[in-house]
């Protein structure tokens, strides 16, 4: 098979979600004081191999405070979560899922706006899952758990 032919590589990414039921400013390691609106926040993290694990550490309690996720998880932590077998990267299945990126959130490997999202309803951050799964299609592996 020729370089040309070749699939592109997947991408072992998960989307992780928490209800933030009221305003709120938490100091967020290197980044400060940030402040998280009222809403669903959905962070969007990769994991070439123990991805049921990294998402299993988001959401247990009494963890270390070493990634931005884990100042806002440890808060409010997260209710939902999404697998994804893809071949968008992070940057693009953060910026698919057509919310407010919280600025420089998760993304301090890379340039884009950030890798939280914030959505008003559950719903709408369903919805926009499904859209980006569609837009992968056809072998798109997706599981809720």
């Amino acid at each position: 098979m020729s370089a040309r032919t070749a699939e592109p590589e997947r991408r072992r990414l998960y989307v992780v979600a928490a209800w933030v039921p009221r305003r709120e400013t938490i100091v967020v390691g290197s980044l400060g004081a940030v402040t998280f609106a009222r809403g669903w926040h959905a962070y969007v993290g990769s994991a070439r191999r123990g991805r049921d694990a990294r998402v299993a550490r988001h959401r247990r309690a009494g963890k270390p405070l070493r990634w931005h996720a884990d100042y806002l998880f440890s808060r409010y932590p997260p209710g939902h979560a999404w697998l994804f077998d893809t071949r968008l990267s992070e940057c693009e299945l953060a910026a698919r899922l057509d919310g407010e990126v919280v600025p420089r959130f998760g993304s301090s490997d890379c340039r884009c706006g950030g890798h939280l999202v914030r959505l008003p309803r559950l719903a709408a951050l369903r919805a926009a899952l499904a859209r980006a799964a569609a837009a992968d299609e056809p072998d798109l592996e997706r599981r809720h758990r």
